[in-house]
């Protein structure tokens, strides 16, 4: 990774947005700022676990949208469902199904379009759980842009717009998330290997420990190297039926803490046979059996030149 700022800054098969008529009209008049950024991601999606809160109640047509998985497919159903640009409100009833992995992804893509280095980054929120819940870190994904008045990563989260802040009670500024709020899965397996945190309170619905946070990690890593796929996509190290390995692990979480500069070890480790994305993964899409994905048939293709 030569020149990190450049490679964040340009698009992968996963956030490349194509110069297709639907995308552009779409992309009109979008602000070139982050916070532009955010309100058009948010007038675009409607996040499936939030959507009957906002009084959107989902066909299993709706909810299957959770299952895109690049950006510019969202925005291609996006303009199927209006084909006026993102900076037009839209009602919930015509968004986009996704969830916070969308939110990032999407984000992302459109940073990246507008020349800002930005990079969607797997972990867990501290602000989703309530006293009641065991679970005290929830799955979640997030973004991370340079902000170069500050040469560092600031986090930001697209999901949350005024009404999730309000119910949440967020008293952050959700464009410079602190890293106590949003722990990467390399921090949370730091933390839980240091003693100073619970794995079991980090995870989702009945998922959560060591196992889970392990997931998170390797996912992160391959959305460091641009490859942020589906919560329940699985490859290598999350296949195999016990944790092993853990120098290797330990190397990871050192890679993928908040703000990462780590740009060598990132691109060292995705060369590892058993952290890297494969051409085909094992996806449990739909809560059905595993199955097959050949990742060159679900993403776009670059144009060279």
């Amino acid at each position: 990774m030569k020149d990190p700022l450049y490679y964040y800054s340009k698009p992968s098969p996963l956030t490349y947005l194509p110069e297709e008529k639907e995308i552009t009209n779409l992309l009109r008049d979008i602000p070139e700022t982050v916070p532009g950024v955010v309100e058009a991601v948010q007038n675009t999606l409607l996040h499936i676990f939030w959507a009957e809160r906002y009084g959107e109640r989902l066909t299993e047509k709706r909810t299957s949208e959770v299952n895109i998985r690049s950006a510019a497919d969202m925005l291609r159903r996006a303009a199927e469902i209006r084909k006026t640009s993102l900076s037009d409100p839209r009602r919930n009833s015509e968004k986009v199904i996704g969830n916070c992995r969308d939110f990032s992804v999407l984000s992302v893509a459109l940073m990246r379009r507008k020349g800002i280095p930005s990079r969607a980054r797997c972990g867990f929120g501290a602000y989703f759980s309530t006293p009641d819940m065991k679970l005290r870190y929830i799955d979640h994904w997030v973004v991370e842009y340079w902000k170069p008045e500050n040469k560092k990563w600031v986090m930001v989260d697209s999901q949350l717009d005024k009404f999730q802040r309000t119910a949440l009670s967020i008293n952050f500024d959700p464009l410079d998330v602190p890293h106590d709020m949003f722990l990467t899965g390399g921090h949370a397996w730091k933390v839980c290997r240091k003693g100073e945190a619970d794995p079991e309170t980090f995870g989702i619905m009945d998922m959560s420990g060591m196992d889970f946070i392990l997931g998170d990690m390797v996912r992160d890593l391959a959305a460091l190297n641009k490859t942020p796929l589906l919560p329940w996509d699985c490859w290598g190290l999350m296949l195999e039926e016990e944790i092993r390995d853990y120098e290797l692990l330990d190397n990871v979480s050192d890679a993928t803490l908040p703000g990462t500069m780590e740009y060598e070890l990132i691109s060292e480790l995705n060369q590892h046979p058993r952290l890297k994305v494969p051409h085909t993964i094992v996806s449990w899409m739909g809560g059905t059996d595993p199955f097959e994905v050949k990742l060159s048939e679900v993403t776009e293709r670059i144009p060279h030149g």
